[in-house]
């Protein structure tokens, strides 16, 4: 199975990000309180998105791919970059579409999450820089689930928006790390190659348990047993993922980022249903 066609042709679209992004936020348009049509339609809008960025970043990355990643769908002949940019422009506008049915303010915001992303991928995605696409769509994430679902801003949004700010340069930095070695052979100039390996490791510590102690030290106290045990396996899932990230196996890196950003929405639903408990 993951080596078929099929499957590989699925891979264009990215599923994992795209399906953990599209869950995040359905859980919190739920967790606000909407209505369960409206948190499926910005779900999907969100999905439509993801599978957008991710398509226009195998499209860019399809000469580097086809020495370093060749079982990718564009960069093997598997699926032709003219049909790859198809998917992409209906992904993207079925994504756009959706979003705005729940207002104007809801579909500016998905416009700037696709505008973060398709920056990274065609200009950023190369350069130290590519953190800042990650903070400002990871900032704007919840806001989008949030005033979608309600109507309303998140609570505590003074504090929301600065971990936000820094999962996203986490995830960056640790999806960068999964690619160290290709990156550094073609030439890139990422964060990660910066940093090197141990370097791009410490921060990423750095970085987790700044996120996480935040979120466990700005906890509400009131959240239930089952919000309770959703941060705790967030915490141990990022541990896990931190230690596996540190493997020399790409493989095993690229595990360990998934585990890290599925970390983060576990934590933010939790923290979120937390707040909103009080």
């Amino acid at each position: 199975m993951a080596d078929s066609p099929a499957w590989r042709s699925i891979r264009l679209v990215h599923p994992f990000p795209s399906l953990v992004n599209g869950a995040i936020v359905l859980g919190l348009a739920l967790i606000a309180g909407g209505a369960p049509l409206r948190a499926v339609t910005l779900a999907l809008g969100m999905l439509g998105l993801q599978f957008c960025i991710g398509t226009v970043n195998d499209i860019i990355d399809a000469p580097l791919d086809a020495r370093s990643k060749p079982w990718k769908p564009v960069a093997s002949g598997l699926i032709g970059r003219r049909a790859a940019l198809v998917v992409a422009l209906i992904s993207g506008g079925v994504g756009l579409t959706l979003a705005a049915t729940s207002g104007l303010i809801v579909g500016v915001l998905a416009v700037a999450m696709l505008g973060c992303g398709l920056v990274y991928d065609i200009f950023l995605k190369p350069t130290a820089w590519a953190w800042a696409c990650f903070a400002i769509a990871f900032a704007l994430l919840p806001v989008y689930a949030w005033y979608g679902a309600v109507g309303e801003l998140p609570p505590q949004l003074e504090l929301l928006v600065p971990l936000a700010l820094l999962a996203g340069p986490l995830i960056q930095l640790s999806n960068g790390l999964s690619d160290l070695e290709s990156d550094r052979a073609a030439g890139l100039r990422t964060l990660a190659v910066r940093l090197r390996r141990r370097r791009s490791l410490l921060a990423i510590a750095l970085m987790l348990a700044v996120v996480h102690g935040l979120a466990w030290l700005t906890l509400t106290p009131t959240g239930s047993a089952a919000v309770i045990a959703a941060c705790v396996g967030a915490t141990a899932l990022a541990i896990a993922g931190f230690v596996v990230s540190a493997q020399l196996d790409r493989n095993r890196r690229e595990i360990g980022w998934m585990a890290q950003a599925t970390s983060l929405g576990l934590l933010g639903l939790g923290w979120l249903a937390a707040a909103v408990s009080q």
